[in-house]
């Protein structure tokens, strides 16, 4: 579900037309939302995910990005399969650098996932790709969202202070 809590808009329809047969499919593997109270992009990935269908979602993604410019994310990736080395690249080369030059500040990515998943997200980063200008895009993994969630108030809480 593609949603934005507060507004209750639905943003699937635009990146996608009735007509397409694979929506169905993406649809059940990514939840999209933002939560205007707590400035936060919550993103969930379920099962396997192809090449395609990340792409796919990352532009919902960046929908939402260029739409709220949100400094906090929650990405839950505790139930999606393993995704493929050079598309975990891709997300770090391509996207991330993306979104720091359209929220043009720091953001704070709390990333849900199991222990055994999380050396291969990050042993294949130089950083660079987390770097905007004065901008930082600081990652930092967790196990449980509660977690996550008291992580990303104190980094925003922090963040202000400095700014």
């Amino acid at each position: 579900m593609f949603t934005d809590i507060s507004m209750g808009a639905s943003v699937l329809g635009k990146h996608f037309s009735v007509k397409d047969r694979h929506r169905s499919v993406l649809h059940e593997q990514l939840s999209l939302k933002y939560i205007h109270e707590e400035q936060t992009l919550y993103i969930k990935w379920d099962g396997e995910v192809s090449s395609s269908e990340l792409r796919q979602g990352y532009a919902h993604i960046m929908n939402m990005v260029f739409t709220y410019k949100p400094q906090k994310w929650i990405m839950d990736l505790q139930n999606r399969h393993t995704i493929e080395k050079e598309d975990q690249q891709w997300v770090f080369k391509y996207i991330f650098p993306e979104v720091l030059r359209a929220v043009n500040k720091n953001v704070f990515v709390a990333i849900v996932m199991p222990v055994f998943a999380y050396n291969s997200l990050v042993n294949e980063i130089d950083g660079d790709e987390l770097i905007d200008g004065d901008n930082l895009m600081i990652i930092h993994h967790f196990l449980y969202q509660e977690e996550s969630r008291r992580w990303l108030r104190e980094m925003a809480e922090t963040d202000l202070k400095i700014a």
